[in-house]
């Protein structure tokens, strides 16, 4: 089990506009979180800061090396020269760990990928493409996950899925972190905090049920 991912005075600054004032959190592992709020609010700053993608003006954050953090980002980030399968494949290889190819068919398949793992990322759709980006972090099996509207381009049958895996993942001991606009997303979360003014407000009784 991976050790809580936590937060002291976390502090980010652009300019004159201070984004992030001075949050301290501790995320457990076994739990998903869901960063909620208006656009501008600092959902996507504060879900960098967590995973380390950006450095705070002032604060810490305190977690394992960013070889043990996989990202979900909102543009999906998929290499163009390399297939679906590669990319799927690229960070479990980054940090050494081998991928069964049972595992890697098994997942596609229930992703709805199948058939896919040639293509280059300019053959696949928006939804796919956010597949492959989900199936690329699930696959290297790190303990702390971040995702940057992971169902924004899906269907809600694809949606389900994906949300699914990622609620497994938690269940299996990973901490999950998640930015969502959408109320199906919440189903999944153990903690819902809402992001806005600088501050960071939990919500009362999150709505996933185990």
């Amino acid at each position: 089990m991976p050790e809580p991912l936590t937060c002291t005075g976390l502090t980010k600054s652009f300019g004159r506009t201070t984004v992030i004032d001075h949050v301290s959190l501790a995320l457990d592992p076994g739990q998903v979180t869901a960063l909620v709020g208006p656009s501008g609010a600092g959902k996507t700053t504060l879900l960098n800061l967590l995973s380390g993608l950006e450095k705070p003006s002032s604060g810490t954050v305190t977690a394992p090396g960013r070889t043990d953090r996989g990202f979900v980002f909102q543009d999906y980030n998929l290499l163009e020269a390399m297939t679906a399968k590669d990319n799927a494949l690229l960070s479990a290889r980054l940090l050494g760990r081998r991928v069964p190819r049972h595992t890697l068919t098994a997942l596609f398949d229930d992703l709805g990928l199948h058939g896919l793992e040639r293509r280059l990322p300019h053959q696949l759709s928006g939804g796919q493409q956010q597949r492959v980006a989900v199936a690329r972090v699930l696959l290297a099996g790190v303990p702390y996950l971040f995702a940057d509207e992971p169902t924004g381009a899906l269907d809600p049958d694809s949606a389900e899925v994906v949300l699914s895996h990622l609620r497994a993942a938690a269940d299996a001991g990973a901490v999950v972190v998640l930015v969502t606009h959408q109320d199906e997303t919440l189903r999944i979360a153990d903690r819902v905090l809402t992001v806005g003014d600088g501050t960071v407000q939990e919500t009362a009784g999150a709505l996933h049920v185990h």
